[in-house]
């Protein structure tokens, strides 16, 4: 099953169950997030992407988008057997809300927003 969902309904989990509102008309600057997945022989799979529905990226939108990117090539250069996933998850984190700081999307301890 793909989710497909758009602007504000992109943030919720698992939107587009039978009982949610889907008419929503696409709107220039909106984004869209289609989830898929797929199992075979008991294996399974998932992957999650998000774009721009104009094909252009806002100022705010690039902003996300580079400190996600930054996050995943962090994750992807410190990825070694024998590193637990719970300091991956915690490096991801911490790399995003770094760049969301030095963007001035946030203020505060980052130390603080980790906990």
């Amino acid at each position: 099953t793909c989710i497909c969902a758009t602007g504000e309904n992109s943030s919720v989990l698992h939107y587009g169950h039978a009982a949610a509102p889907n008419e929503r008309t696409l709107n220039d600057g909106d984004m869209a997030l289609m989830d898929m997945g797929a199992e075979y022989s008991f294996y399974g799979s998932d992957i999650t992407c998000s774009y721009p529905i104009n094909g252009k990226f806002n100022s705010n939108q690039t902003i996300i988008y580079n400190a996600v990117l930054k996050a995943h090539d962090a994750v992807i250069s410190h990825m070694k057997p024998g590193v637990k996933w719970v300091d991956m998850h915690k490096l991801a984190e911490k790399t995003i809300l770094e760049s969301l700081e030095k963007e001035n999307i946030i203020h505060g301890d980052i130390g603080d927003m980790m906990v």
